[in-house]
């Protein structure tokens, strides 16, 4: 038989490892935790703010997108082990981001974007930027069709796992039953990259009415990082696969270069859960822009 002699170094690696928890799991997308993961990055999708226009090159405008939210139900938080597990997904009401975009040779207009890492109810974005390339494709009297392709890199940091409320309670009671001793330091990555397909009706008015059909494949992961009282719990989850958004909006031209943007997207996602929610899965937000040409 062999047989180790346990040195203090043995033994304080050993204590180390007892002491943290590591996992790394692949899910579906359709999961409790990879619909969670496809619900929170359809929030922060790239989607166009108006339709691929004409530009000139050279051409420099900047704005700012407010976008909602839906707040989940308790049903939907149960994420955890399979959709066991509560976890706290309602962080903001709100998402936003400001863009500059450039006028290119050949009609091309390209996009960069960015969201602030404002801190709101313990979660704060995270290298979150993102950027486009559009162009139209037929453009007359009647109707524009136009072409954009965009991608979004970076994510989310938010106490999910332990948050404020349930390190208030006795560890492995019904309020804490993981045992969260402090706060969680747990990171949402959101990437994700697409096309999105525009028409519009082009019309004499300052009102102009457009819809857009997008489909973008997500790249999703979350780290955990959360302290429990039975040592600390180190996880990667990620899921992957493709998701498609239906958005109609307008454009209103408000004169002196300023324009009002408003649209409404709806992300079709299905969950298999182990207890039936009652609730509307599918992802649905309205978002308000306002733009500034230069």
């Amino acid at each position: 038989m062999l047989r180790m002699k346990l040195t203090p170094t043995i033994v304080i690696t050993l204590l180390f490892f007892s002491c943290f928890a590591y996992s790394n799991q692949k899910v579906d997308i359709d999961s409790p935790e990879g619909w969670a993961m496809a619900f929170m990055t359809s929030s922060a999708q790239n989607l166009g703010q108006m339709q691929p226009h004409s530009v000139n090159l050279r051409d420099i405008s900047i704005s700012a997108e407010l976008s909602s939210i839906p707040h989940l139900n308790r049903e939907q938080q149960k994420i955890g082990f399979g959709g066991f597990k509560d976890e706290d997904l309602n962080k903001s009401p709100a998402f936003g981001k400001l863009r500059a975009s450039f006028g290119l040779p050949w009609n091309l207009n390209a996009e960069m974007s960015w969201t602030p890492p404002l801190q709101i109810n313990g979660s704060k974005p995270d290298g979150l930027w993102g950027a486009a390339i559009s162009r139209p494709l037929i453009d007359n009297e009647k109707i524009s069709i136009g072409l954009r392709l965009f991608l979004l890199r970076g994510g989310v940091i938010a106490s999910v796992t332990c948050n404020e409320d349930k390190i208030n309670f006795t560890p492995y009671t019904p309020q804490n039953p993981v045992g969260c001793i402090g706060k969680s330091d747990d990171k949402l990555q959101m990437d994700h990259e697409g096309a999105e397909l525009f028409l519009s009706f082009n019309n004499s008015s300052a009102t102009l009415p457009w819809i857009s059909l997008a489909s973008s494949n997500i790249d999703n992961s979350v780290q955990i990082d959360a302290p429990l009282e039975g040592g600390r719990e180190l996880a990667t989850i990620y899921s992957t696969g493709a998701i498609q958004t239906f958005s109609f909006g307008f454009n209103y031209d408000m004169g002196e270069n300023w324009i009002l943007n408003a649209a409404s997207s709806y992300t079709p996602l299905d969950v298999q859960r182990p207890n039936d929610t009652s609730g509307n899965d599918n992802f649905w937000n309205v978002r308000v822009g306002l733009t500034i040409r230069y």
